[in-house]
């Protein structure tokens, strides 16, 4: 009976202590599954910092530049300002299509740029044409109203407190008047219902500036007032003398929503 007993106890004693230790050896194994997980997380997040900053530091090196283009006076001449104040002293004067080096794009409506002899200067962007420029920090997220023109994909995305409120095809100018491209703001008061430019024989309706004669506004119509057709047929592509096309509602959307400071971006 006794030894009966023994071998009873030996056996619940060995059960116990194996599963105990089966327990534990599962524990440890689930701590390092998860030690491996955190650590390789942690290498992917540390691999997409690198990343990012290498693209940051590739972007901050990278050469833009710009081509001179009096498309508004029509002189054939760009000055280049010693300060961003055209009331500053005149350093140099671009002529037409002549190469630039782009090192800052600056509000509003500024490019810093390198001469040739390596001084440095300021242009308005009226009169340069680039296919990229240099990075800014301006963006979307911004309180206000924000309008983003990308002319790549010829589209306009308005933004409200951070939030894409609207979005629609547009129509910038050609490469030979071309949209200049940049940090812009809308322009207090410089808005209309209606305009007509007799040398191209095209009118607008709802029109509002962001720099100068270059504006947000409807699709072109003749001077009596009816919308031509085969223009509007062109919204989503390259087509106006260098401001942007929007359809009708939406041009009257900027014209009666989007108050003068608001700011323009264009890329």
């Amino acid at each position: 009976m006794r030894k009966r007993l023994a071998v009873i106890l030996t056996l619940l004693i060995f059960l116990l202590t194996g599963c105990k230790e089966s327990v534990l050896d599962r524990s440890d194994i689930i701590k390092t599954s998860k030690a491996d997980e955190f650590e390789k997380k942690g290498n992917i997040e540390k691999g997409k910092e690198q990343s990012d900053e290498k693209e940051a530091i590739e972007e901050k090196a990278k050469i833009f530049i710009g081509q001179a283009l009096d498309t508004i006076d029509r002189d054939g001449f760009i000055e280049v300002y010693k300060e961003k104040n055209k009331k500053s002293s005149i350093i140099y004067k671009l002529k037409d299509y002549q190469q630039v080096k782009l090192l800052e794009t600056l509000p509003y409506g500024w490019f810093k740029v390198m001469l040739e002899d390596g001084r440095e200067g300021y242009v308005d962007s009226r009169y340069i044409r680039a296919k990229e420029i240099p990075p800014h920090e301006f963006n979307a997220e911004v309180v206000g109203y924000v309008l983003i023109f990308n002319t790549d994909e010829q589209v306009l995305k308005i933004y409200k407190d951070g939030e894409l409120i609207k979005e629609s095809i547009a129509s910038s100018g050609t490469w030979e008047h071309f949209t200049p491209k940049g940090i812009f703001k809308i322009e207090e008061g410089r808005r209309g219902k209606w305009f007509y430019t007799p040398r191209f024989k095209q009118g607008g309706k709802y029109w509002v500036g962001f720099k100068g004669t270059y504006l947000f506004h409807s699709v072109p119509f003749t001077e009596d007032g009816k919308m031509i057709e085969e223009e509007k047929e062109k919204l989503g592509t390259p087509a106006s003398h260098g401001c942007i096309r929007l359809p009708v509602d939406v041009a009257k959307y900027i014209y009666e929503n989007i108050p003068a400071g608001s700011l323009v971006l264009i890329y």
